[in-house]
This record gives structure tokens, C-alpha cells and sequence, in this order.
């Protein structure tokens, strides 16, 4: 028979739930002259510290993002401007309507337009301020400094439009400028003479023409003209001194003569009549010197064209002549020709000014006056007869 162990000794032998578990101790070594308490409070000191500074920084952020913000919409808002016109009271003067488009095509902001005109008392205190020498004018105040618009200058606190371009009102002269006057004086004996009209419809395009009148030189008023202004070559025109007002003043006068109350007189170009001769300078004859035994020549013809189109020289008359005649013979004799075929002009070649630059260049002028090609060269690949040796030769 089994003999158990009592049941005590199994109870002892097994351990119990119910016991406590073992605490485990760490022991900090002692740190002499260490202070927790102190380290604590500089830690929570310098994270006090390290929030202000972000803080700042943020702070700072915003504001400069606040800042540029603000300056883009400066710098998109467009600046303020007001402005006062002055009107001429001029019905052939340069419109002020003219003057608003150059502001409105600005960038600014017009808040308030005042139309004057030059009879109101307060458009008279205003030039006077601004020292306003022509209108119509425009004056512009507010925010000028942010503002450019062309035609306009600084002046005191505003932008004033000192540019008015002719016609204009004078306020010093209180007079209209720039408003010509035109007296074309023709000769209508002479149908050789050249016609001014193509000039006179193109200086009306250019200017502001007012009076025009056409006068013959053998009317009484035509002769008491001429004789008055000195015209030496005719037809002619008298221009008003207000062509001065205009950039193409400068360039008129080159071409004519200033003459009383500073009207500038014009005489035409070759052909004209000579008022001192009584003649007609600057009619002119065309021989063309040619070999019929050359067919392959240049064509000498060419040659007509270019003096009459491109230098504008008048031909009464143009002919041919071979070489091989006895007039072509003489000619070539009397001017040493050695090359055909050639151009020989007679007349009164010497009144073209442009003919008269070039031709020393391609030609003689002979003893009597007259005009001979020689320069073969001048014409390319072309083919010539040389009379000295009888061969054709080539260029």
C-alpha cells in the first residue's frame, strides 16, 4: 500500500501568488556641488527663452510679409492724378482732345477733369503760374511723381503740356502761330516751266495752310510780287514766316530766300524763266551718237531715261546720229569722241544742280557747254565701237 506524503508538506513545498515581488533599488551616486533644483529652472528658463525668440522671429515674419503685401498693392494701385485743360479758343489750333489721349493712355487714375478755356479768369492765373507760353496745354496735378506721361514737364507741384505743336495760340504774342499762307506765282506763257503744284499739295499735307492763291507773273499783283520779293526765277512761291513753326521750315530755307517779314520765297527748279534774262533756263537737246554697223552695241537709248527721271532734266528734243555720217563724223571730230555709242547734251544742261554733281564722274563738259558720256565703265558688261582702233570692245 502507497503511502502518501501528507498534504501539508505539498502545500509548503509550492510557492504562493500571493507573495510580494522584490523592489529593485538604483542608488544615484552623490554629485558634490550638483544642484537639481537649479538645473531645472535654467532649463525651463532657457525654454522660456528659446519660445520668446521664435516668438520675435514670427512676429517679424509677419510683419515683413505685412510690409511687402502692402507694397504690391502700392505699387498696383494706380496714382491719383487730376487735370485742368486749357483750350485756345482757336478753331485751326491743335485740339485738347489730343492732349487727354496722351494722359488717358498713361497709367493713372484721372479722379477730376476741368475744361477751361482761355478767356476764363482762372485759366489766366494758371498761365501765368506755370508760365504757359502756347495752348491748348493740360495741367496735371496729384500724384505727379508716380506719373510720365510724354509731352509734359515738371513744373512747380504739377505736369504741364508746354509741346503744342503748330497751329497754336502765342499767349506772350496773344496771336496764332503756325497757320501758312501760300501765294503760288505762275507763268502761264511758258508751258516749258515746271509745275509747282505736286509741291504745294504736298506741303498742304505736311502743314496747316490757311490763305492759298495762285497770281500770274504778268498781272499787276504778280509783277508788283516779283518785284517786291526779288523772285529770280519763276514759277514761284511765297511761304508765310509761320512756316518756321514747322521742322520742314528749317529744311525750306535751304532751298529759298528769306525775304520781307520773314516770307520765304521759293523759285522752281530747272526749267524755269529767268526773270532777270527773260529766258527759259535749263531746256536742254539729246543727240544720240550711234554705229548702225554695230548691232551688238548697248542699247544708247538707256541713257534717256536716267537724266530725264533721275536727275530731271528737261528734253526738248531728242535724235539719233550714226557715227558713220558726216554730221557724226564732225561731232565725233569737234569733241575727241573715241567711244560709241555715247550721249551728247546741248542746252542748258548746267541748271540741273543734281546732273552737274555726277557728271564729272561719267563725262566731259565741253568748252561751248555741252555734255559728252565717255565713261564706258559706268556701264556694266556693256559693249562699245572703239573709233581709234576700229574693234568692239567690251566693259
Amino acid at each position: 500500500m502507497t503511502k502518501h506524503k501528507p498534504v501539508a508538506e505539498h502545500a509548503a513545498a509550492a510557492p504562493t501568488h500571493h507573495e510580494k515581488p522584490k523592489e529593485i533599488k538604483i542608488s544615484i551616486p552623490e554629485i558634490k556641488g550638483f544642484n537639481l533644483e537649479a538645473l531645472t529652472t535654467a532649463a525651463a528658463i532657457l525654454l522660456a527663452i528659446i519660445v520668446t525668440l521664435q516668438a520675435v522671429q514670427t512676429f517679424n515674419l509677419s510683419r515683413q510679409a505685412d510690409e511687402l503685401t502692402d507694397k504690391a498693392a502700392e505699387a498696383a494701385r494706380l496714382p491719383a492724378i487730376e487735370v485742368t485743360t486749357i483750350d485756345a479758343e482757336c478753331a485751326q489750333c491743335t485740339p485738347v482732345a489730343g492732349i487727354m489721349a496722351a494722359i488717358e493712355s498713361s497709367r493713372a487714375n484721372v479722379t477730376r477733369t476741368v475744361a477751361l478755356s482761355r478767356s476764363d479768369p482762372e485759366a489766366a492765373a494758371l498761365i501765368t503760374k506755370y508760365k504757359i507760353a502756347r495752348l491748348p496745354t493740360a495741367i496735371v496735378t496729384g500724384e505727379t511723381a508716380k506719373v510720365s506721361i510724354a509731352g509734359f514737364t515738371a513744373a512747380e507741384d504739377a505736369l504741364v503740356y508746354a509741346q503744342a505743336q503748330p497751329p497754336y495760340f502765342d499767349t506772350q504774342t496773344e496771336a496764332v502761330k503756325g497757320v501758312v499762307s501760300l501765294t503760288y506765282i505762275n507763268v502761264s506763257s511758258c508751258n516749258k516751266c515746271s509745275d509747282l503744284m505736286p509741291f504745294v499739295r504736298q506741303l498742304t499735307s505736311q502743314v496747316r495752310v490757311g490763305d492759298f492763291k495762285t497770281v500770274d507773273k504778268d498781272s499787276q499783283e504778280g509783277q508788283r510780287l516779283v518785284n517786291e520779293f526779288s523772285m529770280a526765277r519763276l514759277p514761284g512761291i511765297l511761304v508765310s514766316k509761320d512756316i518756321n513753326e514747322y521742322e520742314l521750315g528749317a529744311r525750306l530755307a535751304q532751298a529759298g530766300t528769306a525775304k520781307k517779314d520773314g516770307t520765304l520765297a521759293l523759285g522752281a527748279t530747272a526749267p524755269y524763266l529767268n526773270v532777270s534774262t527773260g529766258k527759259i533756263s535749263g531746256v536742254t537737246q539729246v543727240t544720240l551718237l550711234n554705229d548702225s554697223t554695230c548691232p551688238e552695241c548697248y542699247d544708247v537709248t538707256m541713257h534717256v531715261p536716267i537724266i530725264e527721271d533721275r536727275f530731271g532734266v528737261y528734253t526738248e528734243s531728242t535724235r539719233t546720229v550714226d557715227v558713220a555720217s558726216a554730221e557724226g563724223k564732225q561731232l565725233a571730230s569737234k569733241y575727241s569722241i573715241v567711244a560709241v555709242p555715247t550721249i551728247i547734251i546741248t542746252g542748258d544742261a548746267a541748271a540741273y544742280d543734281s546732273l552737274n554733281a555726277i557728271w564729272p564722274t561719267v563725262g566731259t563738259v565741253e568748252k561751248d557747254g555741252t555734255y559728252v558720256f565717255r565713261t564706258m565703265s559706268q556701264i556694266s558688261g556693256s559693249v562699245y565701237k572703239n573709233l581709234t582702233s576700229g574693234k568692239v570692245e567690251s566693259r
